[in-house]
């Protein structure tokens, strides 16, 4: 099996459903944070107003000791709109968080963390953190309990401790050494890996994930149904093959996904 990496959501929500290694994590992120215990992390959690609006679903979530709110993603697309989506969050979070008839000032405190293995900024720093400040004051802050977070894998400016710097590190895919909490990750991710039923899951994440990426429907769609689909669909294979999975079940998908018929799927499948 090809490694791991934390970067994949299936994998990272696997790791964070640990109660410990979540906590750990929040609390590397927030060192000046006293976090004495969270709730278990619920994954995926789905909050949806109405069938009107726009729900979201939220990678990890999870509170504190003291009800402060705690909403972690793995982000691995630089899109557009990434600060308006966290505003959306924190909207969703206040939504879901206050009961109605509950006065505003008991909304708790949130945080909205999207960690990505790119420079959301071009900055350089390894952690953007926003909070509400008045303008014409910067030593005045709103205080309405709001914080994004933004970690940045590919960071250069020395802005954190060495604890976060090395876990981003590693998100990054790269060799960290000498860090008890990376090997924690380390060691978790290889048990799991070795476990039937995960393993399962993971392959089949991955595969439906690779069959809706939509980088790769773009690149069929860049230069029409011939020569930019093809590519898409020869680099879908050749990510599909090193998993063991069927050849006679990758053509089914690749049929499936792109409209191709029994020959076509065939050739593209025995290209060399």
């Amino acid at each position: 099996m090809e490694r791991i990496s934390i970067q994949e959501d299936f994998v990272f929500g696997s790791v964070m459903s640990n109660k410990h290694l979540c906590q750990h994590l929040i609390q590397i992120i927030l060192p000046e944070l006293r976090i004495n215990r969270i709730e278990f992390p619920t994954l995926q959690k789905a909050v949806q107003e109405n069938i009107i609006s726009r729900g979201v679903r939220f990678d990890v979530y999870t509170k504190d000791q003291n009800g402060v709110v705690y909403e972690i993603d793995m982000q691995v697309r630089h899109i557009r709109g990434l600060s308006q989506w966290v505003r959306y969050y924190q909207g969703r979070i206040d939504g879901d968080m206050l009961r109605h008839g509950q006065p505003y000032a008991k909304l708790r405190q949130s945080y909205v963390i999207f960690i990505c293995p790119f420079d959301p900024y071009d900055k350089g720093l390894h952690k953007y953190e926003f909070r509400n400040y008045c303008r014409q004051d910067k030593s005045l802050a709103m205080g309405d309990g709001r914080t994004a977070i933004f970690l940045n894998a590919k960071g250069t400016v020395n802005d954190v401790d060495q604890d976060l710097r090395n876990f981003l590190e590693y998100v990054d895919n790269k060799d960290v050494k000498d860090d008890h909490y990376v090997d924690e990750l380390r060691d978790y991710i290889n048990v799991l890996s070795k476990d039937t039923e995960w393993r399962k899951e993971y392959m089949d994440n991955k595969t439906h994930m690779m069959f809706h990426d939509e980088d790769i429907r773009a690149e069929g769609r860049k230069e029409g149904r011939a020569e930019g689909q093809t590519l898409a669909i020869k680099k879908t294979v050749a990510m599909l093959k090193p998993m063991d999975i069927p050849e006679t079940e990758i053509a089914k998908k690749i049929q499936q996904t792109f409209d191709l018929s029994d020959q076509e799927a065939a050739d593209i499948i025995n290209t060399k």
